[in-house]
């Protein structure tokens, strides 16, 4: 019962930040993940693209499809085997580094995400935090180590999901497996900014997060949802789902304070 309270508060908390965002006029945080998606995309779309023909280039050879139309049928078969090989593998690459996508822009947008993220508890709370650049600084490499701890974890366990895929039965649950885990992560990677500022661990932070694995599932979740919006998706997802985070903790936190408290003996 209470993964399915935390799953519904994960997923409804974006509605909160939505209109969180707008009472409290903070639009235009959307602008920094969209100028930096404007800068990869310029600046990285055309480097992809030329290492998926590169690579796309040298799998043919290896494969020996190399081949010229017209010289007989069986150079025709091995240029269409090469067509077939070609679109195949880019497609494949292309899918395989818009899934890494979300981790660069993270990774890239996570100062911005720091600085978001205290503002919330700054409203949400009143407590203050005065800017301190060291501590700034703490805080945004320790986004980008979270970030990258769970893109080591994830693919971990993307990898062994190849393997069991194969079992008859237990391999048909691996796919939608591999997306509770995807969403688990970057639930994760939107809260930990607020476990920064109560001074917790990342292992702390993680335990946390697995008590409360409905929170970040159903934060993930619609981050992936937002994620499918073409291009705008990327710019929205990151802001609105780090201010869904935030509350979301925040709530947690003071409905266990407030248990505590109940739950403390009379004198």
């Amino acid at each position: 019962m209470a993964f399915f309270n935390d799953l519904g508060k994960g997923i409804s908390s974006h509605l909160k930040a939505f209109e969180f965002i707008g009472k409290h006029g903070l639009w235009y945080y959307f602008l920094f993940p969209a100028a930096i998606m404007a800068l990869l995309w310029v600046g990285g779309f055309w480097s992809i693209m030329s290492l998926s023909d590169w690579l796309v280039e040298k799998a043919i050879a290896w494969m020996g499809l190399e081949g010229t139309a017209g010289d007989d049928w069986l150079g025709w078969l091995q240029t269409i085997g090469s067509f077939i090989v070609g679109f195949a593998l880019k497609l494949l690459f292309l899918i395989f580094m818009s899934s890494y996508l979300k981790y660069i822009v993270l990774i890239v947008c996570s100062p911005i995400l720091a600085l978001l993220s205290e503002r919330i508890d700054e409203i949400v709370s009143g407590n203050k935090y005065p800017f301190n650049f060291p501590q700034f600084l703490h805080d945004m490499l320790r986004g980008i180590v979270v970030t990258l701890r769970n893109l080591l974890f994830e693919t971990a366990i993307i990898i062994a999901c190849m393997f069991v895929a194969w079992i008859p039965v237990i391999g048909w649950f691996t796919i939608p497996f591999l997306y509770v885990v995807a969403w688990y992560f970057m639930g994760f990677a939107m809260m930990d900014y607020t476990y920064e500022r109560q001074k917790l661990t990342i292992g702390q932070g993680a335990s946390f997060t697995r008590r409360h694995k409905g929170i970040a599932i159903g934060n993930g979740f619609i981050f992936s949802m937002i994620l499918l919006i073409p291009f705008i998706g990327i710019c929205i997802a990151p802001i609105l789902s780090v201010v869904a985070a935030t509350l979301s903790v925040l709530e947690t936190n003071a409905e266990e304070n407030n248990l505590r408290q109940q739950q403390m003996p009379r004198v």
